[in-house]
């Protein structure tokens, strides 16, 4: 899932400092853009919302079970395994963004709408 390959890696450019560190990442146009525009406009329906709260999920797995769906049954939906669903679900972890996207559109919600 965080694994990242060789073409996300050509997809940007990663600006280091003399010691080596990271100070910019240069992402396609697009791609910006899209982060922009999902900033502007995050809402989540009440119902994802109060799972999050009431039963301390992060927002992918809320949003699963907002669907009505099991582990399984997402799993099977994104032709994945049950336990990589669960990897994704777990609290902190940083999936991919094309994780993100397959995710958005099994769910029907937005990529924003699934991070912290």
């Amino acid at each position: 899932m965080s694994g990242h390959t060789k073409a996300d890696a050509d997809k940007a450019q990663i600006i280091r400092d003399n010691q080596g560190n990271p100070l910019y990442a240069v992402v396609p146009f697009e791609e910006y853009q899209a982060l922009l525009d999902a900033d502007s406009r995050i809402t989540l329906p009440h119902d994802v919302v109060a799972l999050m709260i009431e039963k301390d999920l992060g927002p992918m797995a809320a949003w699963r079970r907002y669907r009505g769906l099991s582990q399984a049954r997402l799993a099977e939906k994104l032709g994945v395994t049950q336990g990589a669903v669960a990897q994704a679900e777990k609290r902190g972890n940083k999936p991919h963004i094309e994780t993100l996207r397959a995710w958005a559109r099994a769910l029907e919600c937005d990529v924003a709408q699934l991070t912290e």
